[in-house]
């Protein structure tokens, strides 16, 4: 999923209620404040009872990335109200969540060139 994807499915992401029905609006419908905080390094795989992070991007591309993301979010949407933290810092982010569900957004393997398409 590319940067650009991954911006367009945030903003349109039906999560909010309308008229007590759940997933109706979405954060561009409703003009809500994102909070963007980059997690890179939860990206692990457990190695008995320790995580193993040797398959999270390194800390200088992973920055790039972020980075480019809050570029891309802030052209697509309104970037006042795009609120962000410092890339790699020690953070305490104080937050209600509100609702039944976490969603993820995995982005698939990249397939390398000529290799064959899963049908």
């Amino acid at each position: 999923m590319s940067t650009t994807c991954r911006v367009r499915k945030i903003l349109a992401l039906r999560l909010f209620e309308e008229e007590g029905k759940r997933w109706q609006k979405s954060v561009k419908d409703l003009s809500l404040e994102i909070l963007c905080v980059s997690q890179f390094t939860l990206y692990h795989r457990l190695k008995g009872n320790k995580p193993d992070f040797s398959a999270a991007m390194k800390g200088e591309e992973a920055q790039q990335l972020y980075n480019q993301f809050l570029e891309r979010l802030g052209q697509s949407y309104d970037s006042s109200k795009i609120k962000d933290g410092k890339f790699g810092a020690y953070m305490q982010v104080h937050i209600e969540n509100d609702g039944p569900v976490t969603i993820n957004l995995e982005s698939p393997e990249q397939k390398q060139p000529g290799e064959a398409v899963d049908k």
